[in-house]
């Protein structure tokens, strides 16, 4: 059986598809947010061609199915004539001329998207589709699928340009991003032939300038930015001023705002660009009183008095970090140039999973003071540690010649606000109790310690990894990168597993890329039975004749891991 596509609209459409899938994951792996996003590409078919398959998708055995577009042409046609853009006139005649060759384009994704809406609301997941582009007899749109879950978590913020009030956020400028990246993909000769990606931007570049588009919006009403305030802010928190950190704030208003209460105005404002000019101002500034930027010129120091409506502004964390913010929600957080998502230490579902499966029988009094703690410990400016262990007393007589033992104390903000002044580790039992400040740790080499982190973190791991009884630590490392020691994986449910394995079995060359893609996921969660059977469908499904020049990905082979066992399965409540 050789393997063909179906629903062919050109040659290379898999290798394509799947190159902007790879780079919409890499760029929420930089962000930080922790999703699977799925694309998959929709074929209108061009009118007046002989007949066809009016409408392709792109893959064709996957989880869109061909009938959400039935009567796709035949839409379109009737929504041509009353688009929007009819209206409008253009007084240069090459816009003017291919006024209709974009409105076509322009329909066609608000057609497609319009269509996947009620299935989006149904799975909880948002479509964004990119500008239709005509490749061979199709006209391609680019669809990226991600869970709304993603923008519960990191919510927009409205901002007013010309009457006009619109949502943006970090994740919608990198989602737009990587939509304009599919559609200069598309414009590529054969796309998808070159498999290295070459015509697309790296990942990084992708945030990077999605970075800089975010901080362009109208965060100041009726104010347009003309300067890149990304790249502005990045290089005023690389400066030191005599040898001191830039720290204070920096708030987006207007200059003549009513609002703004001045203690210092400046008689000509100074270019944010001058970027030694506006570090020595920046010295001035504290949390109270902050440069008041309007986009690319400071205008002085003072305060914004409108509380009902919360200003816009940087918050310079230390040397080469800051956050940019609406009130108290972060939106962007810059890291030595890397814009990333605000993160959360970690998710509460997936704290609280984590805690009673190291500590069994652990109350939910003791898993919200661990809570509060953990929140405590990621706002320091400093490196610190906190390990929690079910010994703790014990363990505090065993160091008492590498550390200080202390009446045994319930955990506060004072406490550890001291504790965390001295260099070693905060030692404290499951209910939240200090036993110890200032231990030095000990334990053997473990597989997880790593050379590429601090003495901090391999200091924790070997503690841990060395217990008899449960144990966990809390590390906050000098770049405040935090980690939990150990964070187990999420658990997984078993029926899902079992039925992807299930599903591969029964598959062919031809529908074997869901259930492949799944299990490759997936991998720690397959027992070594599970890993049997699908090494063996494996092995028969890349043994189908294929044509020739056919490229078919060859999947690593599955070996069960180690450290799985079945604590890590869950059954479906349902």
């Amino acid at each position: 059986m050789s393997k063909t596509i179906k629903l062919f609209m050109w040659g290379h459409q898999p290798h394509f598809r799947l190159a902007v899938e790879l780079r919409a994951k890499r760029v929420f792996e930089l962000l930080g947010a922790e999703i699977e996003p799925k694309v998959f590409l929709v074929g209108l078919r061009l009118p007046d061609l002989a007949p066809g398959h009016p409408v392709c998708i792109e893959p064709e055995d996957g989880e869109w199915p061909l009938a959400i577009f039935d009567s796709l042409g035949d839409q379109v046609e009737r929504a041509i004539p009353n688009h929007p853009q009819q209206e409008m006139f253009y007084t240069h005649e090459p816009t003017m001329r291919e006024k209709p060759e974009r409105i076509r384009r322009l329909t066609i994704t608000e057609e497609i998207k319009r269509r996947l809406d009620p299935e989006d609301q149904k799975l909880g997941r948002k479509s964004f589709c990119s500008i239709a582009y005509p490749v061979g007899d199709y006209y391609v749109v680019s669809v990226l699928q991600l869970p709304l879950r993603l923008f519960r978590q990191y919510p927009p913020v409205e901002v007013t340009w010309q009457s006009e009030v619109y949502e943006t956020s970090l994740a919608h400028a990198c989602i737009h991003q990587l939509l304009d990246e599919a559609c200069r993909g598309l414009a590529l000769p054969d796309p998808g032939r070159v498999m290295s990606d070459e015509g697309m931007r790296s990942a990084g570049e992708i945030v990077r300038r999605a970075a800089s588009s975010f901080m362009r919006s109208s965060f100041i009403a009726g104010k347009y930015a003309t300067s890149d305030l990304f790249e502005d802010v990045n290089r005023l928190s690389q400066l030191r001023y005599e040898g001191k950190t830039g720290t204070g704030r920096l708030v987006l208003a207007a200059a003549d705002d009513p609002n703004v209460e001045y203690v210092v105005r400046l008689a000509s404002p100074v270019p944010l660009s001058e970027t030694r000019w506006a570090r020595k101002l920046l010295q001035m500034a504290t949390a109270e009183t902050a440069l008041i930027v309007e986009y690319g010129s400071i205008s002085g120091l003072g305060r914004v008095s409108d509380v009902s409506a919360p200003p816009f502004c940087v918050e310079f964390l230390d040397h080469h970090q800051w956050d940019f913010q609406c009130g108290e929600q972060v939106l962007l957080r810059s890291w030595f140039g890397e814009a990333r998502l605000p993160q959360e230490p970690i998710g509460k579902e997936r704290f609280i999973d984590n805690m009673r499966r190291v500590f069994q029988g652990i109350g939910e009094p003791a898993i919200a003071r661990f809570r509060i703690v953990l929140d405590l410990l990621a706002q320091l400016r400093h490196g610190s540690s906190l390990v929690i262990a079910t010994d703790a007393a014990e363990e505090t007589q065993r160091l008492v010649g590498q550390g200080t033992a202390i009446v045994p104390t319930p955990l506060t903000k004072e406490l550890i606000e001291r504790a965390t002044a001295i260099d070693g580790t905060i030692l404290a039992d499951p209910e939240g109790v200090c036993h110890a400040i200032g231990v030095i740790l000990d334990g053997q080499a473990s597989d997880e310690s790593t050379p590429s982190r601090g003495a901090r973190y391999n200091s924790a791991v070997r503690y841990v990894s060395a217990g008899s009884v449960p144990r966990m630590a809390f590390v906050i490392s000098e770049d405040r990168t935090l980690d939990i020691v150990p964070l187990l994986r999420p658990r997984v449910d078993r029926g899902r597993v079992a039925a992807a394995v299930s599903e591969i079995e029964r598959a062919t060359l031809d529908n074997y890329h869901g259930a492949r893609s799944f299990l490759c996921e997936h991998r720690f969660y397959l027992s070594a039975e599970q890993c049997l059977l699908v090494n063996e469908a494996l092995d028969r499904i890349e043994s189908e004749p294929r044509e020739v020049g056919q490229i078919v990905l060859v999947t690593r082979r599955f070996e069960p891991h180690p450290a799985m066992n079945d604590g890590y399965l869950k059954d479906d409540p349902t």
